[in-house]
């Protein structure tokens, strides 16, 4: 049986990833990263473990699911063997202009 309980981070999601540090490093501090970063992780890795934790978003793409995570918004699909997060959006940006 496969491990469903990993997640991976796809290449948008990487690229959020790097704003939301690059955002935080120049109006906050590396420590306040450091915080941030450990509950966007912590977030995907309960994501991984309770993959209905989220809410479907079929209407934005198939198989789509979201989940808020502290100021933004996990976008991610249930893959063959592990959770795929596509995308890490801030609550007031709206996934249809980010997820096309």
């Amino acid at each position: 049986m496969k491990n469903n309980k990993t997640y991976k981070l796809g290449r948008l999601a990487q690229s959020h990833l790097r704003k939301i540090k690059s955002y935080t490093l120049e109006n906050h501090s590396e420590a306040q990263w450091q915080k941030h970063k450990g509950i966007l992780l912590s977030s995907f890795q309960q994501l991984a473990e309770n993959r209905d934790m989220g809410i479907n978003c079929d209407d934005l793409y198939k198989g789509g699911f979201y989940f808020p995570v502290g100021k933004h918004v996990a976008y991610y699909t249930k893959e063959d063997g592990f959770t795929l997060i596509v995308a890490v959006l801030g609550k007031s940006q709206l996934p249809q202009k980010h997820l096309k």
